[in-house]
């Protein structure tokens, strides 16, 4: 039962400084959520492609 309480917090990221600066268009992530990055907002990305979410998090655009 603890899992599903933790499952929708890994979810959530936000963005870091870099992201606006090497991500100008949205890629993979729905319109949405670029959206909500480029504002800094906390956002889910359920539903975003796996590679992406790794290539943001890795390049540090995107944190935890």
């Amino acid at each position: 039962m603890t899992k599903e309480k933790d499952a929708p917090s890994k979810n959530i990221y936000t963005a870091t400084a870099g992201y606006k600066t090497f991500m100008p268009n949205k890629g993979a992530l729905s319109e949405t959520q670029h959206q909500k990055l480029l504002k800094g907002e906390a956002v889910n990305l359920k539903g975003a492609p796996d590679k992406q979410i790794k290539y943001l998090v890795v390049n540090k655009l995107i944190k935890n």
